[in-house]
């Protein structure tokens, strides 16, 4: 409340301190079996958190927010991440937030969520809602130069992670007129590639470009961090390990989806599990138990 009507804030809160059921049942019903205090003088500490990225859109004589998150994957806690997100947006800038995730590397969803919601005895109280994006969707407009400012990302978005989709990624972004960008979204395309394809093989694939890879603004921080050498060597991190990860994500995603819970043992066992043929077997598995305590004994038992 303004300034102006502090004496009503400070007597609705006299009056719902002093009077707790009444209010209670005034915003969630009548309810037989339902206990409460008074929580006295309750903070909210906002944590420091930094978005990944914010638009602020003027479109004739509005202003408002688009908030933008990026997900490899999606992780449980998302939605109620958007939530808070949105609601630190909008305190801090006074601006209405229209949030969205974008998920970049493909995969076989079900469904991906796009609510936070509360829900009591069966009924949604209160509902957040936002965008959940699936990039693959857009892969025929990023491949056909619609929206060629994401070739970089091709690679991520296709079934089948190959040359031709890198080839048809430099092609995209070679036929550019804008020379920074050029150089830029190489640089993003070889970074992106590393999670897929041998290093050795990309340095020979782009080795026409290294030129031009630096000129690159990321490739730059990359010089100035001693790293540019090893790039025109080899990249430092090969296949394996992105493969190796790649598969520890799919296996705790399908429990996560069939079961609803994974057990941090699960996570940490599966770090320790460095053999991509082991993961190999236990993703089969994961698909194939009847509980999470099915799945433990298989991996006790590798």
């Amino acid at each position: 409340m303004s300034a102006l009507t502090n004496p009503i804030d400070r007597s609705l809160k006299a009056l719902a301190r002093n009077y707790p059921a009444t209010f209670v049942r005034l915003a969630l019903g009548k309810s037989e079996n339902r206990f409460f205090n008074t929580i006295e003088n309750p903070e909210i500490n906002i944590p420091e958190k930094r978005a990944d990225l914010v638009y602020q859109i003027e479109q004739e004589d509005e202003k408002y927010l688009l908030h933008l998150e990026f997900q490899l994957h999606h992780e449980k806690d998302v939605p109620e991440r958007m939530f808070k997100y949105s609601a630190f947006l909008t305190e801090s800038y006074r601006l209405p937030v229209i949030p969205a995730v974008i998920y970049l590397e493909r995969r076989n969803y079900r469904q991906l969520p796009s609510e936070y919601s509360v829900e009591l005895d069966g009924k949604i109280m209160s509902r957040f809602t936002y965008q959940a994006i699936k990039l693959w969707d857009y892969s025929e407009a990023i491949a056909g130069g619609e929206l060629k400012e994401l070739a970089p990302l091709l690679i991520m978005l296709a079934e089948e992670k190959s040359a031709a989709v890198l080839a048809k990624t430099r092609q995209l972004i070679l036929t550019a007129e804008n020379k920074k960008w050029q150089a830029d979204a190489l640089s993003v395309a070889v970074t992106v590639a590393e999670r897929y394809l041998d290093r050795e093989f990309l340095l020979q694939f782009f080795k026409e470009e290294v030129a031009i890879l630096k000129e690159s603004s990321i490739v730059q921080d990359w010089i100035n961090e001693g790293i540019q050498k090893g790039m025109e060597k080899g990249m430092e991190k090969g296949m394996e390990k992105g493969k190796i990860e790649t598969l520890r994500e799919d296996i705790l995603e399908i429990l996560e989806e069939r079961f609803d819970l994974v057990t941090r043992g699960i996570d940490e066992k599966l770090r320790e599990t460095d053999s991509p043929a082991v993961l190999r077997f236990l993703l089969k598995k994961s698909a194939k138990v009847n509980s999470i305590e099915e799945f433990q004994e298989v991996l006790r038992a590798v």
